[in-house]
């Protein structure tokens, strides 16, 4: 199962890079420095479009002061929150695009009190406690704040990572 999904996520990020270098064109006037840019609802798409994952449930909004307290005062101008529908698998993609550079850290804290109050219990299960500890992630690039959690953290970050 995980080299299904690690091949998966190893095709979706050649597709994306190959997409990526197809334009030449960009928006800045000719300078070839350009922000990170990033459809998270694409990628998340990309990412677990395949049945050999875990399930995910998405994270309302009328979810989000439990699992983010403080999330819904930040300005966001894009979201992608995904979580494991079983709690005995510890799984979660949580993806957002902040509109002022301010707020990055603040995004920052409040996934990181997500991985700590797991880790503390909230997690249930000594097994998914272990996986929040040892593979849970936080990625920063520009404004966008993406927590990967799961046995496949690393290939989700290297794919994230791979869109810029």
């Amino acid at each position: 199962m995980m080299k299904k999904l690690t091949s998966l996520v190893l095709a979706a990020v050649l597709a994306l890079s190959l997409v990526a270098c197809g334009n030449s064109n960009n928006n800045n006037g000719g300078s070839a420095d350009k922000a990170f840019s990033a459809d998270l609802t694409e990628f998340y798409g990309t990412l677990f479009q395949s049945e050999d994952g875990p399930m995910m449930m998405e994270i309302t909004d009328d979810m989000w002061e439990y699992n983010f307290p403080g999330l819904d005062a930040v300005e966001l101008k894009q979201c992608v929150l995904y979580t494991a529908a079983i709690s005995a698998v510890a799984a979660e993609v949580d993806m957002v695009e902040v509109a002022n550079a301010d707020d990055v850290e603040t995004v920052k804290a409040i996934f990181q009190q997500r991985i700590d109050d797991q880790v503390a219990g909230g997690a249930w299960y000594p097994a998914t406690i272990e996986v929040w500890e040892k593979n849970s992630e936080i990625v920063v690039i520009d404004n966008y704040v993406c927590l990967f959690v799961g046995e496949n953290k690393d290939d989700l970050v290297e794919a994230f990572k791979a869109l810029g």
